[in-house]
């Protein structure tokens, strides 16, 4: 019989494989050129010569962008062969697939991070552990396809007098950044914005609660804490695991007395979900998420995601449209065990926008995580990303591995390091987090800075 261990490691191995292509086969992102003529009988023309069934408009930032779906007989290479000998388009691409990032290691069953749905092997018999059986999913209603997710409760109450959080013992990660001792010098602000671009967040869990974002001036869509891609509703609920527990990382509540703080204990967390239960998304989703983040104020971008296609130019370019915007994008390095100097990097960990900081994990010994990605000239620095503790939907935590879990601890010493000294800029914000690192010698040939985070240090810099 084989034991659970070894089934468990058969499915994760499975469940890598298995993932969908790397993008929509039966759609294309095209942006068209500034000031391009775009007339109903031009389009149509247009359309009907590639062989396009129905099309997705945007507006905003994305007006220059239409995501087309194709008919069935039409392949993607040849749609976009035949739209770039357009004179009104600037590129066309595949709707590439981003996913969240497993962790490729297991160190015990109750530190799995399932990071998708995971169905039992056998109706009604709970196998591997966490599994759901189809029919109950996600909770969805038969007749919806949008799943039953709760209300948003209203915010509560800041803790005052402080409580001290019982759990942080629990939560390695912010010790080895020092951040214990950076929270003497600073705390964080709820003026400072950082949106969890990810699979959502449980905004009504007790540790993250307080610190989610509110809109000023929510839509008819009530997006209140943030938006729901997927769904397309604001109502942006955690069905996974993955966005609850960057979230905690990033500015679970400090000092209410309950679970653990995360990095920057106040702080504005914007919940955009495009990652949907299943632990994928779409390029078109993640980009109207980067350009939702950046028109709500956001300062800070956490993209615990990724995927192939290094041309995935449209996503590049959103990561562009956030520099202009002074925002900072921070990204996991991706969990392939592999350098993404080389020739099969990870995106958009490897893209060189100028506003971007790559992260790869380390361990509780300020190794480089097993199965972390790395890069010399591509991967700017490390964070703790192995056996993290932090907040999981229904109230509850959980130890979870991957550069999804460094890359929000980044994050939220960014949002400390800012909301100290609002008057800088991304660029700013992002060398002083360099410059302070601690040298480790397992980052010294991996990482642009050979080191690992340290927040105090970067909070007690006059750089």
């Amino acid at each position: 019989m084989i034991s659970p261990r070894k089934a468990i490691l058969c499915f994760l191995t499975f469940g890598m494989s298995a993932f969908a292509s790397d993008f929509n086969p039966n759609e294309v992102l095209v942006k068209y050129k500034d000031h391009a003529s775009r007339s109903r009988i031009k389009m149509n023309q247009l359309y009907s010569s590639v062989g396009v069934e129905d099309v997705q408009h945007y507006s905003d930032s994305m007006s220059k962008f239409e995501l087309l779906k194709l008919k069935e007989n039409v392949r993607v290479n040849d749609a976009i062969m035949e739209l770039e000998k357009s004179d009104s388009v600037e590129y066309a691409q595949p709707n590439y697939t981003l996913y969240a990032l497993p962790a490729h290691e297991v160190e015990g069953v109750s530190e799995i991070a399932f990071m998708a749905r995971t169905p039992c092997i056998l109706p009604g018999i709970p196998f591997p552990p966490g599994c759901e059986d189809e029919d109950g999913g996600g909770g969805g209603d038969e007749s919806s396809n949008k799943p039953n997710r709760p209300e948003l409760k209203p915010a509560p109450e800041d803790v005052i007098p402080p409580v001290v959080d019982p759990d942080l013992d629990k939560a390695y990660g912010l010790s080895t950044i020092h951040a214990v001792e950076a929270w003497k010098i600073h705390q964080g602000s709820k003026k400072l914005i950082v949106a969890n671009i990810d699979t959502g967040v449980d905004y009504n869990h007790p540790d993250l609660a307080f610190n989610m974002w509110r809109n000023p001036s929510p839509s008819d869509k009530n997006d209140v804490v943030g938006f729901d891609f997927v769904h397309n509703d604001g109502l942006p609920y955690d069905d996974n695991k993955h966005g609850t527990h960057t979230a905690g990382t990033i500015g679970a509540v400090g000092g209410n007395g309950a679970g653990i703080s995360g990095v920057s204990p106040r702080v504005s967390i914007m919940a955009l979900k495009f990652l949907s239960g299943e632990g994928s998304g779409s390029t078109s989703d993640a980009i109207r998420a980067i350009d939702y983040a950046i028109a709500h104020g956001a300062k800070i971008l956490s993209n615990s995601w990724g995927g192939k296609g290094g041309d995935n130019k449209a996503l590049r370019d959103a990561i562009e449209r956030a520099r202009e915007k002074d925002v900072l994008f921070v990204v996991a390095a991706g969990n392939d065990a592999e350098d993404n100097d080389g020739k099969d990097p990870q995106y958009p960990a490897a893209f060189d926008n100028e506003n971007l900081i790559s992260v790869a994990a380390t361990d509780k010994n300020d190794k480089l995580a097993s199965f972390s990605n790395y890069g010399k000239k591509t991967t700017h620095l490390g964070a703790p990303g192995a056996s993290v503790y932090s907040t999981i939907p229904g109230n509850k935590y959980a130890k979870l591995s991957g550069t999804s879990m460094a890359c929000p601890h980044v994050a939220g010493a960014a949002a400390l390091l800012w909301s100290k000294n609002p008057s800088w800029t991304y660029k700013k914000v992002k060398s002083v987090l360099m410059s302070t690192v601690d040298p480790i010698s397992a980052l010294a040939d991996k990482t642009i800075t050979g080191g690992r985070m340290n927040v105090e240090k970067a909070l007690l810099s006059t750089d």
